[in-house]
């Protein structure tokens, strides 16, 4: 008998009932009490500000140099983020990007300052309105502007600055174009009370003539920056290495834009750089290009041959986009599904897809990966999962050149595939560096297009979440050998800073995915460094920005084998190696073997998944597919019986564990999965409310059972990178909420909603969550469910602790979009519950019990 998912419906849509707030800063409310010293303070800054100003424009033009728009540009510390309006809308600065510890760079184009002068003379007088001077802490000007530099450049750069001025750089530099001076209102919704509809009808014309407006304002903004900075680089005989050509044939601009910047890869000389960020006002980061590994391997016996054919797949099929170093198209076991029609190189001057990475493939390991998550059959035929596209980005030695631009790429990779005829949705990046991701500061360029094509393309990338080498000699970023010549075991090393999860892994609307060990093994003094299905040597490790919770999901995909030498020799023998395609085009040896690992071979066998789920609800956003491979994922069994104390360091590692395709895809008598039926959204103080009934033969009293409750909610909102807060990421930000125990239906929507009565007592029995939506709530303390777009949550009830209805809600909080109707957050919600010990049916009565409901609105 078949057990489908069932569909889970939206039963009410309202205004959320939200909570928060913060404590006065101490240093602000001092300032409040001491007026006069604090104005002071700020009036000399600024004065030494504008006079530095005006002697460097002078200068500018005295030496012929290229004029910069934009004014002056200074570092603001602040209270907190709530003050960046104030700057922008009361002094006349438009703010460029926020720092941490309340850092924020900022540029006047009023050179004399007169907006902020006037405000700190009239908080002075303490006049109505001038309050919030109090919480700009302090100006900073030192004329060499080192602080301001020093958020700015990245760690590495920073240690080279001042940069030789002959020396060549290649660097990614990011340029601020939406401010908040001058924001969009927000959109009229209704009319006021006893507001006409001819009045209501003149202020929304009103709004949309200015909204206009803003918007050419700010294309202008960026027209004029983009074009100052290419003024810039052409002066200092400077290129720009972020172009593409399209499919059309046709040149690309060098930029790649983001809702409030630009970014771009230049190739200048040091003083070019110099010029670039001492001067540019606009400016928030510059970094160097990440490196890229090669993949590790190590030499396998050579299997039998297999007879197994492979068929092409459906027309309908899926495809899945593997962004690497070329396949080996004709290769026998992959051939029948390769879209030969869609293979592009995307390498500058190379038209060649094939995979020519020494000694047998990685492009074309992955692609086999994709079709074969487990081993290749023995024997007989079957069709393809899905097709496999070939978007060739790494070269011969598995890197990406300097003159590609990973962010430029990507997105004409996904104009490439998702525009065809497939319309591709599922993009496999096995691909990301050496050196574990910045999180203190902003998302990456590269991770934030990930983020802005997911959301507005709808497509999903499946990310690797990158390697730890064996060894390794890049400052900073030691490798599994030099972790235990120094002493620190396994999996201790994983939780050091340098094992963190790689550029772009951090991407909140990836599907990270990490790697756990196939078996453990042991031959004499040798070892494998990880037990079966524990974190492998070399899976880079979590948390990711904001506390996301990455990776999220994690594949076996081998581990390393060390001897009792010291410092010890690393190996990978067959036994702990996945099954994998090898290329043959420049080696003579075997079609497939177990012959290398890394978490490069894990992202495709999720990518396996994802196609499953594609072929089953292709009319259902990329949202609910991501959505249905966490919501599969489970811990081992070793996880599940580990303590609390030690579960926080699991979830690092493994994120919510295993995926697996007859969760995603099934059901059983035992467990019943519901999903959300379409792709729903939500604004800034929206709620939606989804609720499952829980049938009495379920819960009644006597019924001892173990539940297995899990939801899981998968969302995408636009990013914006010159915030550093997540809050200030994406436009809008969601989270859930669900009832407790024993609340009833209407009591969890009064504390839901604000229209919904008033709130009951909230001290009753809530659900011991796994992680909760305070990081000292569930049982796995120190995180918290909300970090992510990708929130995940489990509990365990007994059956006659079952609420008669569970309730979630899943709200909207404003993040940087002031138009909340514009700015709406899109996502998709999965709930299920398991009897643990599959002593207790679910499946038939809670379908039973939906279809009475349905049929008791239907009569009404």
């Amino acid at each position: 008998m078949p057990f489908p998912h069932l569909n889970l419906v939206e039963v009410r849509h309202g205004p959320a009932r939200l909570t928060g707030g913060g404590t006065a800063n101490p240093r602000a409310q001092y300032n409040r009490e001491n007026r006069p010293q604090h104005a002071a303070n700020l009036l000399g800054e600024i004065g030494r500000i504008s006079g530095r100003s005006k002697q460097a424009v002078a200068a500018r033009e005295a030496q012929n140099l290229p004029p910069i728009p934009g004014g002056t540009p200074f570092l603001v510390q602040v209270s907190d983020g709530s003050v960046l309006e104030f700057l922008a809308a009361k002094l006349g600065l438009e703010v460029v990007a926020e720092y941490d510890d309340g850092f924020v760079v900022v540029a006047a184009s009023d050179l004399d300052l007169t907006a902020f002068k006037d405000m700190v003379d009239a908080f002075t007088a303490e006049t109505w309105g001038s309050g919030q001077t109090a919480d700009v802490l302090d100006v900073f000007d030192d004329g060499t502007s080192r602080r301001r530099i020093e958020h700015v450049l990245s760690d590495s750069l920073l240690g080279r600055w001042p940069f030789a001025e002959a020396d060549i750089f290649v660097l990614d530099v990011s340029i601020q174009t939406a401010g908040l001076a001058g924001t969009i209102a927000t959109r009229p919704v209704n009319p006021h009370k006893n507001e006409s509809p001819e009045n209501f009808g003149a202020r929304f014309a009103q709004w949309g003539a200015e909204r206009d407006r803003m918007v050419e304002q700010w294309d202008a903004r960026r027209m004029e920056r983009e074009d100052a900075l290419e003024r810039l680089v052409r002066f200092y005989h400077g290129e720009f290495l972020s172009g593409f050509i399209d499919d059309a044939g046709q040149p690309t601009g060098p930029f790649v834009d983001f809702p409030d910047s630009f970014s771009a890869r230049v190739k200048m000389s040091g003083k070019g750089f110099k010029d670039l960020v001492q001067n540019f006002p606009n400016l928030f980061e510059v970094t160097e290009p990440d490196d890229l590994p090669n993949a590790d391997a190590a030499a396998g016996e050579t299997p039998p041959e297999r007879q197994f054919q492979l068929l092409p797949p459906t027309g309908d099929a899926p495809a899945v986009c593997v962004i690497d170093s070329g396949i080996q198209e004709a290769h026998v076991l992959l051939r029948t599904a390769i879209d030969n029609a869609s293979s592009r190189s995307f390498l500058p001057d190379v038209a060649d897809v094939a995979d020519h990475v020494g000694p047998a493939g990685h492009g074309t390991r992955v692609a086999g990966a994709v079709l074969y998550p487990r081993e290749i059959p023995a024997a007989g035929s079957s069709p393809a999962t899905c097709w496999i596209q070939n978007a060739r980005m790494l070269d011969d030695s598995c890197l990406i050149p300097a003159r590609l631009y990973p962010p430029a790429i990507l997105r004409e990779i996904v104009a490439h595939f998702h525009g065809g005829a497939h319309q591709t949705r599922i993009f496999n990046h096995s691909v990301a560096a050496n050196i574990p991701c910045r999180i203190r500061q902003r998302m990456s360029a590269w991770a934030a297009e990930i983020d802005l094509l997911s959301h507005e393309q709808g497509v999903l990338f499946i990310q690797a979440a990158g390697n730890i080498a064996g060894t390794s000699n890049v400052p900073g970023s030691p490798g599994v050998r030099e972790h235990l010549q120094a002493g620190r075991a396994h999996p201790e090393y994983l939780f050091e800073p340098s094992s963190r999860i790689a550029n772009p892994a951090q991407s909140l609307q990836a599907l990270t995915v990490g790697s756990v060990a196939l078996t453990t093994f042991a031959d004499g003094s040798r070892q494998s460094l990880a037990a079966a299905e524990h974190p492998s040597a070399f899976s880079r490790a979590g948390f990711g920005m904001w506390d996301s919770i990455k990776p999220e999901v994690v594949e076996l995909a081998g581990d390393y084998v060390r001897d009792g030498g010291n410092p010890p020799q690393l190996s990978c023998p067959p036994e702990v190696c996945p099954e994998l395609v090898r290329s043959t085009l420049h080696a003579v040896g075997p079609g497939f073997a177990r012959d290398a690992i890394g978490t490069s071979f894990a992202a495709p066998k999720v990518a396996h998944i994802a196609a499953r789920i594609a072929s089953m609800y292709p009319a259902q956003s990329s949202l609910l597919h991501r959505a249905l491979v966490v919501h599969s994922a489970r811990w081992p069994a070793w996880a599940e019986n580990a303590p609390p104390t030690e579960r926080l360091n699991i979830l690092r590692t493994i994120g919510y564990g295993l995926p697996d395709i007859i969760r995603a895809t099934d059901n059983t008598e035992h467990r019943v999965t519901l999903i959300s039926n379409e792709t729903y959204e939500l604004g800034a103080g929206d709620a939606a409310i989804f609720s499952v009934p829980v049938p009495e033969e379920i819960r009644r009293p006597g019924l001892e059972s173990i539940i297995r409750i899990d939801v899981t909610l998968s969302y995408s909102a636009q990013p914006r990178r010159t915030r550093r807060a997540r809050t200030g990421y994406l436009s809008t930000w969601l989270d859930w909420i669900s009832s407790r125990r024993g609340e009833r239906e209407d009591e969890f929507r009064a504390r839901a909603f604000v229209d919904a009565g008033e709130r009951g007592d909230e001290e009753g029995a809530a659900i011991l969550w796994q992680l909760a939506s305070n990081r000292q709530h569930g049982v796995i303390r120190g995180v918290h469910r909300n970090g992510g777009t990708a929130q995940k949550d489990w509990a365990f009830l007994q059956s006659n602790e079952m609420p008669g209805t569970l309730c979630i809600a899943v709200r909207g909080h404003t993040g940087w979009a002031s138009d909340t109707i514009d700015a709406k957050a899109k996502f998709a919600l999965v709930v299920g519950f398991e009897a643990v010990a599959g002593d207790l049916p679910i499946y038939i009565p809670v379908r039973s019990e939906i279809e009475a409901r349905a049929a008791i609105r239907a009569r009404v």
